[in-house]
């Protein structure tokens, strides 16, 4: 790790859904734990959900069987083991999640506004690494990052958040944050104004050196998170994932899985966000975390370079009353 970045493993505070003292946390840190949004059972059946999209791929993944969780038939990947596309963003499993009442009553809270729209992310898979190391996922330090254009979005625009659906420890490693730094996202323009304004505006990913004086006198952390809590952090925190800080002594299971999910104010969209989402619902395309432009995840260039035949993309979804108005329509 970069002599400035030394990432620590901590117990922090978990807070009920709605708790106003969970919004106050937010605020102040930049990031928040909601404990057992999922219960026990809600996560295990989620996490069955996934493997189930994964198996429905058609390439020969049995969760049973390691050795079929080879990158030849694994969905696409990208940085922090994510997969963004190939129908994940309306599959079962997501949907699923979303529809849990303290996911949306945790974002409500965050918003004091109950007309939310949901983004159409995918999920976060770590393979365990120590039965093959191409599976091990980036590194912390070499993609700390902020998921917020400085000058395209100055001030608060957008919370993100993902479900964890197995329990992390220091050896499994999760979401590192860094506290407090969200407070500074308003020097970022006057301190890297060259490297802005080779961004454009509508660029909503910056990343920070590992050398950066805002990364040197703050403490990352990896928050120990238990299966189907739920963590939130405001896109101005400054944020990535890492493997664990100890090596994991099994190697049979999944070392990490997680939903990605971020809601936003439907006032805070347009009827033309709107239509093509309601169109993305049928085309079964995923998008990134934001609910007020819309942005397909499926033209990223990796999963765009896989073909749209890969994979066996999962049914579409039929979607109840809060499902959506998640979506934008009104009933």
């Amino acid at each position: 790790m970069s002599d400035n970045i030394n990432i620590k493993y901590e117990y922090v505070p978990r807070f009920k859904a709605g708790d106003p003292e969970s919004v106050s946390y937010l605020e102040e840190h930049g990031y928040v734990v909601i404990a057992n949004a999922l219960s026990d059972q809600e996560s295990t059946k989620a996490l069955n959900l996934i493997w189930d999209y994964l198996e429905g791929l058609d390439t020969g993944i049995d969760r049973n069987d390691r050795d079929t969780w080879d990158n030849d038939r694994w969905p696409t990947a990208v940085h922090g083991g994510i997969l963004p596309g190939h129908g994940i963003g309306h599959s079962a499993a997501q949907w699923y999640i979303r529809d849990i009442p303290a996911v949306k009553e945790a974002f409500a809270a965050v918003w004091d506004d109950e007309d939310l729209l949901v983004s159409f992310d995918g999920v976060a898979l770590w393979r365990p690494w120590t039965y093959n190391e191409n599976w091990r996922t980036n590194n912390g330090p070499s993609w700390m990052h902020i998921d917020q254009h400085p000058i395209g979005r100055p001030g608060k625009h957008c919370v993100q958040g993902l479900v964890n659906l197995l329990p992390s420890s220091p050896a499994t490693g999760g979401n590192v944050m860094v506290p407090g730094s969200h407070k500074r996202f308003a020097q970022i323009p006057e301190r890297y104004a060259e490297r802005l304004s080779r961004i454009h505006p509508k660029i909503d990913h910056f990343r920070f050196p590992n050398d950066d004086p805002l990364l040197a006198d703050s403490q990352p952390i990896i928050c120990h998170m238990q299966a189907g809590d739920l963590m939130l952090w405001d896109s101005r925190t400054i944020h990535c994932s890492s493997p664990g800080l100890e090596t994991p002594t099994g190697d049979q299971q999944l070392f990490r899985a997680a939903s990605l999910i971020c809601m936003m104010p439907k006032s805070k969209s347009n009827a033309d966000v709107i239509a093509m989402r309601k169109e993305a619902v049928q085309n079964l395309t995923s998008t990134t975390n934001w609910s007020d432009r819309f942005i397909n995840a499926d033209e990223f260039p990796d999963i765009a370079a896989a073909g749209k035949n890969a994979f066996k993309l999962p049914p579409i979804p039929v979607l109840n009353v809060n499902q959506r108005k998640m979506v934008g329509w009104d009933e």
